[in-house]
This record gives C-alpha cells, structure tokens and sequence, in this order.
C-alpha cells in the first residue's frame, strides 16, 4: 500500500532538512500517529502496539525532520514511514512452478506536510539498496493504492484483481468429473481469530500459494496480523470467518470471508457475504467451496476478490456478465537484481536476445544484458556490449515477470522498442505463462 503521493520535486542533497533512520517498537506511537495522518483512517480501542502488530523492524525506516515542522511538532518528528515483509513469489517454471524470495513493500506514507520533497523517493531508494545489498531477494512487490506512482521507481503491474459479484444460489456448469470429485470435499468453517484456525490457515495458504502462480505467500506473523480481529474497530461486524475445504481431513484450500446482515424495507434478507481471498490445490476444492459460499442463509449477494478473468469460477457461472466481472491492477512486481531475478524463473521457450534496459531508481540494473535460455530451459542472463536486439524499462519486465501481460502487448503500448527483427516476440513468447496469474494475498 502507499499514500497516493504525487510525484516529487527533487532528489535529496546536503542541505536536505530530514533523515531515514531505523525504528524500535518504542516508536510505535508516533508510527501510529503518522499512520492516522496518512490514511486518515482510525482503529479504535487498538493499542499502539496492536495498529503497528505487523511491522517488521528490522526490514522498515522512518523518515525524521531535523527542525520542528510546527511550533507544537518535536525537533524530530516522524513524517514518512515505510516497512516490508519476507515473501515467496510464485512464478512460472520450466517443468513446474518456483517460488522465488521476495520483499513485500507496505507501510509508505508520507506526512501530508512534507510530500514533494523528496521523502518518498528517498525511502524507495533505501528500501530498494536494502534489499539488493541483503541477497535474499531479487524481486520486490507490492499493492498500489494509485496507480501513478510506483512506475517511476521501476514498478510494473504483473496480474489482474479480478472481482465477481455473484447471486445466492448462483448456478455452477462445472464439468461432471469436477463436480463428482468435489462430493469427496467436505467444508468447515471457523473463527479466523481462532489459535486452531490460524494454524490451519497459515499451512494451507503455504500450500495453495507454492501450487498456484501469481501468489506472494506471506509468513506466519504477516497472517496473524493480517487477520486480527479488533472487537471495539469491528463494532457489529461480523468476526473474520475461514471456510476450508477438506479433503481426508486435509485443507485443499480455503476462503477468508465475513458476512454483512442487511434487510429491505419489507424484511427480506439482503445480506451480503464478502470473500477477501481464496485459494485452492484443484479444481473440485475451488468448487465445494464455491457451492457453499452461494449457499448461505440470509444473504443475497457474494462478492469474491482476487481471481482473474480465466478464473474456472468465472466461466462455471456463465462468464464476464454473469458474474459481473470487475477487474483491476493487482501485484506490482520489480526486479531489484536483474541477472537473479531473471535466472530464478522458467521459461516456456527458448530465446538469445540482448536487452538494453533503463532502470534509474537501481542504476546497478541499467545497461545491456544477454538473456540465454536453452531448450530444456536452463537460463542465464549476463553483461554484454553487443548491440541490442531489445530496449525497454525495467517495470516493463517487473509486468511480464509472471507471465500475465505480456511483452508483445506492451510494445503494442508503445513501452519497448526493437532493435533486431522478431527479437520482441521471441522474448514475448519465452516470458509467456500458460494461464493468468492470482493475486490472491494480500499484505
């Protein structure tokens, strides 16, 4: 997430009147109070330490003032923020899929008194030379709250967040085999809150992820923080429920779900049934769950987040207008180690093409690379000074790094220029995946 700043006037010099520094959990209420700032959203009756639950310290900074911004503000005040988490990307793979490490950017707000001033692309550039100088990941991610601003640090939108919006009781044409298999799957639905639940959640969200492309799987304290459940902030809502699908009493998948009662003027039952997430291992689990969740008392409507426009559960209710299909960016990708990045997936074919690739944000990735892959998909990416057959952004590959949106649509956008006949559709088709990535997970 981010704070829908717009973009900055300069970069940081000397004379600069603020500095990153690291933070403590002692920092959490000022965290806090810049959180409210940004999002001038509230949580009551939370404490500072649940609000700030989820940050990872060790992977996040803050941004301080050197002088008092206000005659009431201290001499370092906390005006920009931002955190990250440890991730598994899912991507394609050359005879199955990989998952490859990644840093999940989240928590980046800037006090609505200091944007353009460099303070976010000043955070950007320390998150991004952390990541790159730790090793462990060459990919970073994460979810745009607008779209305008992440494609200036190398950003690029790699999968769709596809919503239906179905009926009770909407109808599934599964095929018979789906449906006959789906009989073996029972469901069970419990309190996400729940010790028992959680756990449950956590390996079955594991499982699903390393099985299912586009999905960054988040850790075991992300999850918990992700799906706390503050009574007083909740006021009449209903608790955060998981529903499983259990084959032989194991989860083949599972849904994260809470439910909304509402009534007509005539005290009929409208109420509405809210899915935030869902995955699955197969086809009949997508389907036992799916049949419950349409089959609920008391609700007349059931709005299911994160699929995409292949989505099996898209075409088993009667397509895009059946199901009132809505679509949007999903998972922001961007390599923050080019060779690593590039060398960490599969490919669907082979390819020797030059790249000339601009990246000003991580200059390290700037210049031409030679991409080799071989037929039994074996690559390698390294420095070349041979000329390029293909020049382009890094966000442009960060967007086909799933192999969603391919390279060809976005030379087509005007975003990628080539240089040697073909070379553009052989780099398009060797990046391309078999189906659309799931931007499941949220973080």
């Amino acid at each position: 997430m981010d704070d829908g700043s717009s973009p900055e006037a300069g970069t940081p010099g000397d004379d600069w009147p603020y500095r990153l520094v690291d933070l403590t959990p002692a920092d959490a209420p000022r965290m806090r109070a810049l959180d409210e700032q940004v999002w001038f959203a509230v949580v009551p009756g939370a404490s500072d330490a649940e609000v700030m639950g989820a940050f990872d310290f060790s992977r996040g900074q803050g941004v301080e003032a050197l002088a008092p911004t206000t005659p009431a503000a201290p001499r370092t005040a906390l005006v920009g923020l931002y955190g990250a988490f440890d991730m598994q990307l899912t991507a394609p793979g050359t005879d199955r899929l990989v998952q490859v490490p990644a840093s999940g950017l989240s928590w980046v707000g800037v006090h609505p008194d200091h944007r353009r001033r460099g303070i976010l692309r000043e955070m950007m550039r320390a998150h991004l030379r952390r990541v790159h100088d730790g090793g462990a990941q060459a990919v970073a991610a994460l979810w745009a709250a607008e779209v305008g601003i992440y494609g200036r640090f190398g950003y690029g939108p790699s999968s769709l967040d596809v919503t239906l919006t179905l009926g009770r009781g909407t109808e599934l044409n599964a095929p018979a085999h789906v449906v006959s298999a789906a009989e073996r799957i029972t469901t069970h639905m419990m309190d996400a809150a729940d010790e028992k639940a959680l756990s449950m959640l956590q390996a079955a969200h594991e499982r699903t992820a390393a099985a299912t492309l586009g999905i960054a799987a988040r850790n075991e304290l992300t999850t918990r923080e992700f799906h706390r459940d503050l009574p007083v902030a909740r006021g009449d809502k209903e608790r955060p429920q998981v529903l499983f699908a259990l084959l032989d009493g194991e989860p083949v998948g599972y849904a994260t779900l809470r439910r909304t009662s509402k009534w007509d003027d005539h005290m009929n039952a409208t109420g509405e049934l809210v899915v935030r997430e869902m995955a699955v291992l197969q086809p009949a689990a997508l389907f036992a769950l799916a049949k419950r969740l349409l089959s609920f008392d008391l609700v007349a409507t059931v709005v299911v987040h994160a699929r995409s426009t292949d989505d099996p559960l898209v075409w088993w209710t009667g397509g895009p207008r059946a199901s009132a299909m809505r679509a949007t960016d999903g998972l922001w990708l961007r390599l923050v180690d080019l060779p690593v990045a590039m060398t960490q997936r599969g490919y669907a074919a082979p390819v020797d093409v030059v790249l000339d690739v601009r990246d000003a944000t991580c200059p390290w990735n700037a210049g031409r690379w030679r991409l080799t892959v071989g037929d039994r998909g074996e690559a390698g990416c390294e420095r070349t000074a041979d000329p390029a057959d293909v020049a382009l952004g890094v966000e442009v590959l960060g967007s086909s790094y799933l192999g969603g949106r391919s390279i060809a649509s976005q030379a087509v956008a005007g975003l990628v220029t080539e240089h040697r006949a073909g070379a553009v559709q052989a780099l398009s088709r060797a990046m391309r995946a078999d189906i659309e990535p799931l931007s499941t997970s949220g973080f």
